[in-house]
């Protein structure tokens, strides 16, 4: 059998994921983070600026800290550094650099290589069944492993007391990993509902109503996903309760001469006219990747603006395994494991979720959430390195799908929003129908 050759993309992945992170002084010299002039730099990726590896400054950081500046004109809020490198890296490469540098989606890539029980569409002999169940568990038994490590430390270098860690952490992380063994690799769905997206937006404002700003955009952040993918009656389910409880509970709020429960009352019943109107009636859906855009204009742009806090930052799951679990558990400052609140273990709960979901699903956080992918994929028809495809010689094999780390279909256009030009496709072509053109 011939040897399986290395993607090309997969090299390039590692080198930008070292280069990216090579500050290895910070450990030595006892630096919490490099702040050289490097750290000037926006680089073309998602990488956190907080890392204590990291040599530069991740755009979407830096662009959020200039959009929330205070007091001064509007001219001096736009990132123009981080625009520029956004509009050269795009109009030359379109979204080149989230496969050929990105380190998260490095780690996603490798997470989707972990064995699951892939159901056959065609019938196999019982030892191949049983090579793959075994592969399964195999990989569920290592997760366990890892997770439980993982606890372990939380235990011992934050000092949380160990029944809440297993409770709330490792259990429910464990039942939500079973389901990667059970249901095998699934594709991601295809359709966001508008109705059930725009009550997870409500949720989100009524809890900063009711509670707290912070509290408010976990809740619609978690909320816009999680509503948006299941709609129409899931999403009632869902929605309805949650936004009863919200409006009995915390700051009293008042509409005219309504309040308490009959505000409650009210807002469940616009939730439930917004779902059925919308979602069951007129069916009201966009393609499910277009949630990244709402990422960038409400949690990257317009929090930013209003609270003057980089909120994707705060919750951004590369964020999390690159700066915040490395400081938290070195420490060289001696006060960061007491900073720890309620936001940090969110943000590892967040990044958990992204762990699972990327085991089952190709690249969910670069096609669900990533800004700057949002940001790079407005590029992707007009750039000047692209594909062409050769219909007349392309036989519908579907190769280049199988082999797509973002799951597209290049026959139905090979310059879509979401490829990211890994040209995995042009490669794996059995009859070359595809072609790189510049």
């Amino acid at each position: 059998m011939a040897r399986r050759r290395i993607a090309p993309f997969r090299i390039g992945q590692i080198i930008g994921t070292v280069l990216l992170n090579a500050y290895v002084l910070s450990y030595i010299q006892g630096k919490v983070l490099y702040t050289g002039f490097l750290k000037r730099i926006p680089e073309p990726v998602l990488n956190c600026y907080g890392g204590p590896l990291s040599l530069f400054a991740c755009p979407l950081g830096s662009a959020q800290q200039i959009i929330g500046q205070q007091g001064i004109d509007w001219l001096h809020r736009i990132p123009w550094l981080a625009l520029g490198v956004f509009i050269v890296v795009g109009a030359f490469v379109g979204r080149a650099a989230c496969a050929w540098v990105c380190p998260f989606g490095l780690w996603q890539d490798l997470l989707y290589k972990v064995k699951t029980f892939m159901r056959p569409v065609r019938p196999v002999r019982e030892a191949r069944r049983s090579a793959q169940h075994r592969q399964a568990w195999v990989s569920f038994g290592v997760i366990g492993a890892i997770a439980a490590l993982a606890a372990v430390l939380l235990v011992l270098f934050l000092k949380i007391v160990w029944w809440k860690v297993l409770l709330f952490g490792w259990v429910p992380f464990m039942a939500l990993a079973l389901l990667v063994p059970l249901r095998g690799k699934q594709e991601l769905p295809s359709r966001l509902w508008v109705g059930s997206w725009l009550v997870g937006v409500g949720i989100g404002l009524l809890t900063m109503a009711k509670f707290d700003v912070g509290y408010g955009i976990v809740a619609g952040v978690v909320a816009m996903v999680l509503l948006g993918l299941l709609g129409r009656g899931r999403a009632l389910y869902v929605a309805v309760p949650v936004i009863f409880l919200l409006g009995i509970l915390g700051r009293p709020l008042r509409l005219g001469p309504v309040s308490g429960a009959e505000l409650a009352l009210l807002f469940v019943l616009a939730a439930v006219l917004l779902i059925v109107v919308l979602d069951v009636v007129v069916k009201l859906t966009v393609p499910s990747t277009f949630l990244k855009f709402a990422f960038l204009l409400l949690v990257a742009g317009v929090a930013a603006y209003k609270t003057a806090e980089p909120w994707f930052c705060k919750l951004c799951p590369q964020g999390t395994l690159e700066a915040g679990i490395p400081l938290v558990l070195w420490d060289p400052l001696h006060a960061l494991r007491q900073l720890a609140g309620w936001l940090y273990y969110v943000k590892i709960a967040l990044l958990l979720l992204v762990v699972v979901a990327a085991i089952a699903i190709k690249r969910p956080f670069c096609r669900l959430v990533c800004p700057i992918g949002a940001i790079y994929s407005l590029f992707n028809k007009g750039s000047m390195l692209h594909m062409k495809l050769d219909k007349y010689v392309c036989t519908g094999c579907e190769r280049c799908r199988q082999v797509c780390p973002m799951d597209i279909d290049p026959q139905q256009g090979p310059n879509q929003l979401e490829c990211i030009r890994c040209f995995e496709c042009v490669w794996d072509c059995p009859m070359s129908g595809l072609k790189i053109r510049v």
